[in-house]
């Protein structure tokens, strides 16, 4: 794990919240949140830690996570523009202005893009199918199709946007919508060059972070916030400490008070091993596998073999 910054480093009793996002951070290559990780952040529940989630992406993405860690706190979904409880009901929002989507719909449909509207746990767009089947690979529901979003405005609210087209025509759209919309709208960059995300102004994942630490009554200088992509640039600037993933993009570490190892390497669970729980990172684990290791192999014709295996079924 190496510093990236001169800050002093918090102590376990500081730490009150860790913020953690999902893609590329909490989850890896695979999208799948390892045993070590799972059962690091248990223990930092434990020890009466609160664990937020920060996602760009809807609530029901996370859902299978929240269940795995029996997760009690609200999180920050819909890149900071939702925040729901742990029962799935909205505690805080902020939605586009209905004006100003609907120039983003008619600006972004002229230009030969298809848009992708967010509004709360739900997706739609006039169509589904190409280019929004490749959401379900980050556990996203399926798209509805509405027909003309422009329909849909003034019923429901709108809570971001995701314009997809190639690059030209993005950065044509960005500065046409710029000129239009500028004063109402924000412009989230992501790693993929064929989307374009739009938010109601001044939105981001720092900004929902910030509404619900307040209404928590955590102060930031009392949270870690973990993260990979520039979306999460804000939210680590907040905090008191802010932790880059080893695989995190380049402009990412370099805001970062701390970078630790990749999501393939259990990174998050290194970052709460030493600075929430207050051990060597990877001590627990090592202790777990030499206690397997030493376990006596159960005779498989003995009644306690056999009640084992009832157990697992």
């Amino acid at each position: 794990m190496d510093d990236v910054q001169p800050v002093a480093k918090p102590t376990p009793d500081e730490i009150e919240a860790i913020v953690i996002d999902l893609d590329g951070t909490l989850l890896n290559s695979e999208h799948v949140m390892t045993d070590r990780t799972r059962d690091t952040i248990r223990r930092a529940i434990d020890a009466g830690k609160r664990i937020i989630l920060a996602t760009g992406k809807t609530r029901a993405s996370a859902e299978s996570v929240i269940a795995a860690l029996n997760l009690s706190t609200p999180g920050v979904f819909v890149q900071g523009m939702v925040i729901f409880n742990a029962d799935g009901s909205i505690r805080h929002q902020q939605m586009v202005d209905v004006q100003a989507a609907r120039r983003v719909i008619q600006y972004a449909e002229n230009s030969g893009c298809e848009v992708l509207a967010y509004s709360g746990n739900r997706l739609i767009a006039r169509h589904d199918g190409e280019p929004f089947e490749m959401l379900t690979d980050y556990h996203e529901p399926a798209v509805e199709a509405v027909g003309p979003l422009v329909n849909k405005l003034g019923q429901i609210p709108i809570h971001k946007f995701i314009i997809f087209g190639s690059p030209r025509k993005l950065k044509a759209l960005r500065w046409q919508l710029n000129q239009q919309v500028g004063d109402a709208v924000s412009f989230t960059t992501t790693a993929l060059s064929d989307q374009l995300e739009i938010l109601p102004k001044g939105g981001s994942k720092g900004s929902g972070l910030r509404v619900l630490l307040r209404e928590l009554n955590i102060h930031p200088n009392h949270v870690i916030a973990i993260g990979d992509a520039l979306n999460d640039a804000e939210m680590l600037k907040l905090v008191r400490l802010g932790v880059a993933m080893g695989n995190a993009a380049e402009g990412l570490k370099k805001v970062a008070d701390v970078i630790t190892s990749s999501n393939d390497e259990d990174g998050v669970a290194e970052v709460i091993e030493q600075y929430v729980l207050g051990e060597e990172p990877g001590a627990q684990a090592d202790e777990d596998e030499e206690t397997t290791a030493e376990a006596p192999a159960a005779d498989a014709t003995t009644p306690d073999s056999e009640t084992t295996e009832s157990d697992e079924s």
